[in-house]
């Protein structure tokens, strides 16, 4: 006979109650059934643990050795798994959300975070703001729950068959160019009207992708783009087209371009959508709760 848990709960709950019988009624089991666990606990440790008193059993001392070391084992095993439940409730309960740098969600996020509340008050939402590579290696490392990132329309991010991508939003795309550039004043633009300028750009590292495509577009529209630039953050291009260095292409959803110096001008061959991942298979409540709004 090996020592179980349910083994030292049981010495535990006779060794308090001093009684077979009453021990028995506490533990919901058979008293015949507790009296063969204790003697073979005895029988496997070779020590006798209880002196039988009527019909009262004492403990011996080596019986106290054990029920002091035991009682406070288990005592910490209980909080141990209490504590792990609590924490398996809270993640069931939460959800983590990673959200692109720089990118504006005011449009529908607050309304939908408001019905959330409604629906599911117990629901705790956390939100991160990271960079494109940041959120997406998180997101693949189980980190977060769901990613909101801003990408071309028509280019989503390449993932895996088990993640889900919803577009909630398509918004215009728009040339960041500095207040004292000439075409500051133009209400709109299209890409061969800015093959005299100079860009700036996300660097290749940051969004292999967006890179990518801009050229492409620039190329559609029958010019090389002269890029004199890459930034490692949006933050960073924003600060280039701050200063003058060169436009960039963006969506105008974007939350930075708050500057006096920075005009943002929409382009009208360019569009950028505003989408949401998460994966498919989450067995999460939360999750599901917030998939239910969307």
């Amino acid at each position: 006979m090996s020592v179980t848990l349910t083994t030292m709960r049981y010495f535990v709950e006779v060794a308090r109650c001093e009684n077979v019988t009453a021990a028995a009624a506490r533990l919901y089991t058979a008293q015949p059934n507790l009296s063969k666990s204790i003697s073979g606990l005895e029988r496997t440790l070779g020590v006798e643990l209880f002196r039988r008193d009527g019909r009262y059993v004492r403990l011996t001392d080596a019986g106290k050795l054990l029920y002091r070391e035991w009682s406070q084992a288990l005592e910490q095993i209980d909080q141990s798994i209490l504590q792990a439940r609590k924490m398996e409730q809270a993640r069931i309960s939460s959800v983590t959300i990673g959200i692109l740098e720089g990118m504006s969600i005011a449009s529908g996020a607050p309304e939908r975070f408001r019905e959330l509340q409604r629906r599911s008050p117990d629901v705790l939402v956390r939100l991160e703001r990271g960079n494109l590579n940041d959120i997406w290696q998180k997101f693949e490392a189980g980190k977060y729950d769901f990613i909101v990132t801003s990408e071309f329309h028509d280019s989503p991010h390449t993932v895996p068959p088990s993640c889900v991508r919803k577009v909630l939003d398509t918004c215009c795309g728009v040339a960041a160019i500095n207040a004292e550039n000439p075409m500051a004043g133009y209400s709109a633009l299209t890409l061969p009207m800015l093959r005299e300028e100079s860009f700036v750009s996300l660097s290749r590292a940051y969004s292999p992708e967006g890179y990518a495509i801009i050229r492409e577009a620039c190329r559609q529209a029958g010019f090389e783009p002269r890029i004199t630039q890459e930034a490692s953050s949006i933050e960073t291009l924003m600060l280039y087209v701050e200063m003058g260095v060169g436009a960039a292409i963006m969506g105008e959803n974007n939350r930075l371009a708050i500057d006096s110096n920075i005009r943002l001008i929409p382009l009208e061959d360019i569009r950028f959508d505003t989408a949401v991942y998460w994966r498919a298979d989450s067995p999460s409540p939360a999750v599901r709760a917030i998939i239910s709004i969307m």
